[in-house]
């Protein structure tokens, strides 16, 4: 997916029908000319209510962006079913969940399903909408493709990330802030396995240092196990193998952290 991109959206001509049928007029059947015309008005009335509504949310998303540093970022990690916003240095400064709901091919027109995407696992693809356009879909047409499976897949915003020939949007799923003090830094792109060999790495480069002192190996453990809980709180918290090992390792390496500032 490409960098951080803003959400553009084009505004819509919004068509809304007040007509009401008067009291006591029989509905006419959708099988006559003039029930084909009452179910197709219907239909726009749907399309339209449905747009003012999600960009509205919109708006909220924005709003929303407008609390985030000018240089933030963005990272989405499907296996982890997680959506962040970070700042320069890759900490996580907001989340969501998050929902694969479509891609459109700028260059060939296409529109491909969250759902029909293989690359994802299905309880982060967007819920199936059989009814959609998928091939010679104008680009002024691909917002109300993106609300209707939006609304199917019960997100609460949609975030489009743009690049030179495609556009992806991502359904969000309980958008928050974090605080200062919950805010650690985004490591999914990699698996909680090759993360902790990675902590660990990091750890016996410091045990292996000539001459080191034992406090230095031991803050090396404290601040090993802290990373260890910090990530099971969050980047890898949808997943709970990931929890369990990284609690447990946590749990291990601060009691070695400890027993050596005992020794020291």
């Amino acid at each position: 997916i490409s960098p951080f991109a803003k959400l553009l959206w084009q505004p819509a001509l919004l068509l809304l029908s007040s007509d009401r049928e008067e009291e006591g007029e029989k509905k006419p059947s959708n099988d006559s000319p003039a029930g084909a015309a009452v179910a197709l008005v219907t239909s726009k009335d749907n399309a339209a209510a449905r747009r003012v509504k999600w960009k509205q949310r919109d708006c909220q998303l924005q709003d929303f962006m407008r609390k985030l540093p000018k240089n933030s970022n963005y990272r989405v990690s499907f296996e982890d079913g997680m959506f962040a916003f970070v700042d320069t240095k890759n900490t996580i400064l907001a989340k969501a969940g998050v929902k694969l709901l479509l891609s459109y091919n700028l260059n060939k027109r296409t529109v491909v399903g969250g759902w029909e995407n293989p690359s994802v696992q299905d309880n982060v693809a967007a819920c199936e909408v059989k009814d959609v356009q998928r091939t010679d879909v104008e680009q002024k047409d691909v917002d109300d493709i993106a609300y209707k499976i939006a609304e199917a897949s019960h997100v609460d915003h949609i975030y489009r990330a743009i690049n030179k020939t495609s556009w992806v949007f991502l359904g969000l799923k309980s958008l928050k802030l974090l605080d200062v003090k919950d805010r650690v830094q985004y490591n999914a792109t990699i698996g909680w396995l090759e993360l902790v060999g990675a902590i660990l790495a990091r750890l016996r480069k410091v045990i292996m240092m000539k001459q080191a002192p034992v406090m230095a190996i031991g803050k090396a453990y404290h601040d090993a196990g802290l990373l260890f809980a910090q990530q099971s709180k969050s980047t890898f918290s949808s997943n709970a193998n990931a929890v369990k090992m990284l609690k447990l390792g946590s749990e291990l390496l601060s009691k070695i952290a400890e027993e050596l500032k005992t020794w020291s």
